[in-house]
């Protein structure tokens, strides 16, 4: 007759080959490996009479848990389990090691915790480039410190000569999260998109990202070109009004944007959900929405008829996470900086 070891719940019925001469000379020669890590569970999910899998001799089996137990006794194995279809007599006590479930839970140790992300941030109390940088700390929901430079020697002459000490590249804006330093705004924004997960899910997400971060920035360093005196572009006001007039009647400003959408098909330039570029784009967008206004333009999205455009804005703007900034005071400061003497703020 059959023995009761052989309904036990085994992972091969067929023997096993003896290892090679070779091999079991070698056996003990191999580098050690690092003991097993240990883990911690949660049982407070199981219940009885749930289904789970238990590990014997190496595999796993259909099994029921019959009782969770808080007693000192079976702290080291509290899950008494049955085998689906076989008698009793083989119940067992096992821990979470020996057990799959979805009820079952780890526990991570206070001391293995990351501290959540902290950022330093400074830029010009105005919105320029700081706010494509709010919006994201904003949408993510992580905690930052927004240093806002309305004197230049606060920036100049006293945090300026701090960040060189981590940063021989210090400009504005930047970006500080634990040892790291980041300075020059593209490569601020690739730090936040890796560090938030804004980069776009997959290589070729990607490598767009990174090239609308570049055509967006052509974007801003237009209007900038227009707006400051400094940059000589515009040499007054009368002259400003009519390169803006130019670039409008023109409508080139944002087509390359328009056909990305059009292309993708996706919500979002990336993607289903914003990625650090789509920040950026939504800040020249509604930029430049407002230039037209003040200029008695019609409206800019039907103007230059670029309706995925549009349609981006709007559902951008509409984001749960950014309400909060978009009544914030940080949404009102000056586009450019009147100190400046800019034409358009």
């Amino acid at each position: 007759g059959s023995s009761l070891w052989a309904q036990r719940p085994s992972a091969c019925a067929a023997a096993r080959s003896p290892r090679p001469p070779v091999l079991q000379s070698l056996a003990g020669m191999g580098p050690k490996k690092a003991a097993p890590k240990k883990v911690t569970y949660d049982y407070s999910g199981l219940k009885e009479g749930m289904r789970v899998q238990a590990e014997s001799e190496g595999a796993f089996y259909a099994a029921e848990v019959v009782q969770v137990s808080t007693s000192k006794n079976h702290v080291k194995a509290p899950v008494k389990i049955t085998f689906k279809g076989y008698d009793s007599i083989y119940d067992e006590w096992v821990n979470g090691d020996r057990l799959r479930s979805k009820a079952l839970k780890t526990v991570v140790p206070e001391s293995e915790k990351k501290p959540p992300l902290e950022f330093n941030f400074g830029y010009w109390k105005i919105r320029g480039l700081g706010a494509v940088f709010r919006m994201i700390f904003e949408y993510k929901g992580v905690k930052y410190t927004d240093n806002l430079y309305e004197d230049p020697d606060k920036w100049f002459k006293e945090d300026k000569p701090k960040i060189l000490e981590k940063n021989v590249l210090a400009n504005l804006p930047y970006v500080e999260c634990g040892n790291d330093c980041v300075c020059q705004t593209n490569a601020c924004l690739s730090y936040l998109g890796n560090k938030l997960r804004l980069s776009g899910g997959g290589y070729k997400a990607r490598l767009m990202n990174e090239q609308l971060l570049c055509e967006i920035y052509d974007v801003r360093n237009t209007l900038i070109g227009l707006s400051y005196p400094f940059k000589t572009v515009c040499r007054g006001q009368e002259e400003f009004d009519e390169k803006v007039k130019k670039e409008f009647d023109e409508g080139k400003v944002f087509t390359k944007f328009e056909e990305c959408l059009k292309k993708s098909g996706t919500d979002y330039f990336v993607g289903k959900t914003p990625c650090t570029a789509d920040f950026h784009i939504w800040e020249m967008l509604d930029q430049w929405k407002m230039l037209a206004e003040k200029q008695g333009r019609p409206d800019m999205f039907e103007e230059h008829k670029i309706p995925l455009c549009k349609a981006f804005y709007d559902r951008f703007r509409a984001l749960p996470s950014l309400q909060k900034y978009f009544q914030s005071d940080a949404y009102k400061f000056p586009v450019n900086n009147p100190g400046a003497n800019a034409y358009f703020v």
